[in-house]
């Protein structure tokens, strides 16, 4: 039996020729993409829009959107709008968390170059809460156009990309893109690069047929702002866009004109995005350590995704699958409308799983790197998103020959799918407002941390919620009480990130080890959370109490012996004096009196761009192995200066920047008119 050939029955071949008819068959005369072609560009994009707009609702109001990493992005923008974004710098040190770095060293401007851009069009009457809202759920509403292009640049009809337009608020990642991912990590600038990734996707996959200039234009644009605001889902981008070119070329789809321009565009993308990427790549030895997820064996993430557990509804993957079969069915017999049509069908019916497929190898075949790390979590909802663009082809398609009527009746059935059983459909909102104690300890901290110290937070997670009554309380103290804290958020963008973890241990390491960790790091203040801790670190003499209103309190670092206090910045194995002079962000003095020669720690981030002054005379400031500024100043009083300054990198890498956006000017007027060769893009059908 096994090796006889399989003979399909009758009802099979019915239904196969039936589906081939509806596929394949023209529009009636009468029919909807005839009479109304306006219409099917536009019912989509509103009723997407719409869904898309109730789904963000709660989160109107005026506190900060939900999200653990909200208040951290706050924090960014508070101190890069005013310090660098209105002085007309590009980048500059951030002394908010840990022991300082650059900050847009390697998470770019995006976010907060939008912010600052939104705040001068309202004449700053938007706040810099109102301006972060206003892009999250901008973000989120915007994504829906966005996808209706990406499905056109796969070559979906109309029709078809409007029913993806209202599927699109379907997708819904913890990892981000979607509302688990906004408002339940706080990833906006994630959701803000999904925007820019449709656009990029969409415009290449056009200019591999399309020679005019506006693809080439537009994707260079949008890849560049991409990398500018969410580097990983580049390298996402550049996973499924190769996985799009393999599956294209056996079918044609690739052409060297076409492959010349995406060469160009994406050589166009880094050299308008060079000022960033230049420092990035030149100083990836100041690169702290990744921080992400555990990912699931490939397995067990299947089940979730069929289980409708993560990224879809329920039974909304299995959609998918079929609609996947369905692409490629509909290629292999040529029913696809179009040589095109065909190859991009393909493309997105193979793309998405062969992404998960790829990602979760690439982590248990070439071991946890940063890229491979970032894959699996960060590119699910980009899969998930290029899914239901496949089930909105598939839909299309066996709802092709209804009129008018039909149409909108088939959208107002998806949107109420979205409404009704999109993930994390209730994580949109506020963040919570804490318990009264926290306010007054940020009030107390304001008042209590000199000006260039920092203090450090226990972490007690998730206790600490029900204490505090927000998620990280660390990053709510150091936003509203103003003060540099020595918790760190982006620690991928810090060289000394065990630093910003040393205030998990406070309750391990004991109270004498804690005192000169926390002296040496700079940190004048410890909070605590929880009665316990309080009670072990108060038992000695170690930390001193100078304001509590349970749970929390506020202790203050006792120095060590013959040591200076943790305010001055300053530190070392012998005795020493000294006291912080001068404490702006770029800009330090210091004063200090040693009676034997010894080496002295400075509480900073050591950086090449740090440079030095002792006693009026230059200096070659050395690193101590976990990451921190020494020097050895002679006996007796000494007077140190550091100063922040760009290095040649950041002068070149502008240079590039300008130099390719005067080539495409040039390029874009020297044949402005060209028309079209070869298939363009795909019929207004």
């Amino acid at each position: 039996m096994s090796g006889l050939p399989a003979r399909p029955c009758r009802y099979h071949r019915v239904v196969a020729d039936t589906l081939a008819e509806v596929v394949a068959a023209p529009p009636a005369p009468g029919s909807f993409s005839r009479t109304r072609p306006w219409l099917m560009t536009w019912a989509g994009l509103v009723v997407g829009t719409a869904v898309a707009l109730v789904l963000v609702a709660p989160a109107f109001g005026s506190r900060p959107p939900a999200g653990e990493d909200v208040m951290a992005h706050l924090v960014r923008a508070d101190f890069g709008i005013p310090e660098l974004v209105a002085r007309g710098r590009l980048d500059g040190w951030f002394p908010r968390f840990a022991l300082g770095h650059q900050e847009f060293l390697f998470n770019g401007p995006g976010l907060v170059w939008l912010m600052a851009l939104l705040r001068a069009a309202t004449f700053g009457t938007l706040s810099n809460t109102g301006a972060l809202k206003l892009i999250a759920m901008g973000s989120y509403v915007a994504l829906v156009p966005a996808a209706w292009f990406l499905a056109r640049g796969f070559g979906l009809s109309r029709r078809a990309a409007g029913v993806g337009a209202v599927l699109t608020p379907c997708v819904s990642s913890p990892f981000g893109l979607g509302l688990q991912g906004l408002f339940g990590t706080g990833l906006i600038p994630h959701q803000m690069g999904a925007v820019l990734f449709c656009l990029a996707l969409g415009a290449g996959l056009r200019l591999l047929d399309d020679p005019r200039r506006r693809w080439p234009a537009l994707a260079a644009s949008a890849l560049a702002g991409l990398a500018l605001t969410h580097l990983i889902s580049v390298l996402v981008l550049v996973v499924l866009l190769a996985l799009c070119l393999v599956v294209l070329a056996p079918f044609g789809g690739l052409s060297w004109p076409g492959l010349r321009r995406l060469a160009g565009a994406a050589l166009g993308a880094a050299g308008l995005a060079g000022f960033w990427l230049l420092p990035l790549a030149v100083h990836r030895d100041l690169r702290g350590v990744v921080t992400t997820w555990g990912t699931p064996p490939f397995g067990e993430r299947l089940v979730a995704l069929a289980r409708g557990e993560i990224l879809l509804p329920a039974g909304l993957g299995a959609v998918a699958v079929v609609a996947s079969a369905f692409l490629l069915w509909r290629s292999v017999s040529g029913a696809g409308g179009g040589r095109r049509r065909s190859r991009l069908a393909t493309a997105l019916a193979v793309a998405p799983f062969a992404y998960l497929v790829i990602a979760h190898l690439s982590l248990s075949g070439l071991g946890g790197n940063e890229v491979t790390l970032q894959l699996a979590n960060r590119g699910l909802g980009y899969a998930g998103l290029l899914g239901v663009l496949g089930v909105a082809a598939f839909v299309a398609a066996l709802t092709s020959r209804l009129g008018t009527a039909g149409h909108l009746a088939v959208l107002a059935a998806v949107a109420a799918i979205a409404l009704l059983a999109a993930p994390g459909r209730d994580a949109a909102g506020q963040l919570d407002e804490p318990v009264p104690q926290m306010r007054a300890a940020a009030a107390a901290l304001s008042r209590l941390v000199p000006d260039g110290a920092r203090f450090a937070t226990q972490r007690d997670y998730p206790a600490e919620i029900r204490r505090t009554g927000v998620i990280h309380p660390e990053t709510w103290l150091a936003r509203v009480s103003g003060r540099n804290s020595l918790n760190g958020f982006n620690l991928e963008s810090s060289s000394t990130p065990w630093a910003a973890l040393a205030p998990d241990d406070l309750d391990e390491s004991g109270p004498r080890t804690s005192a000169r960790r926390m002296s040496r790091f700079g940190v004048t203040h410890v909070v605590t959370t929880g009665e316990e801790l309080f009670g072990d670190l108060t038992a000695s003499d170690n930390f001193r109490p100078v304001w509590r209103d349970p749970p929390l309190a506020i202790l203050e670092v006792v120095p060590g012996r013959d040591q200076p206090r943790p305010a001055s910045q300053l530190s070392s194995a012998r005795p020493l004096t000294g006291r912080l002079t001068v404490a702006r962000p770029e800009h330090l003095a210091f004063e200090m009196e040693t009676a034997v020669p010894s080496e002295v720690t400075v509480a900073l981030a050591w950086s090449p761009k740090w440079h030095a002054r002792l006693n009026g005379e230059p200096l070659t400031l050395g690193r101590t192995r976990d990451g921190l500024v020494r020097f050895r100043p002679p006996p007796g009083p000494s007077q140190l200066r550091l100063t922040y300054r760009p290095d040649p990198w950041d002068h070149l890498g502008p240079a590039v920047t300008l130099l390719t956006l005067l080539g495409a000017t040039w390029w874009l007027r020297r044949n402005p008119r060209r028309g079209r060769e070869g298939e363009g893009v795909p019929a207004d059908d």
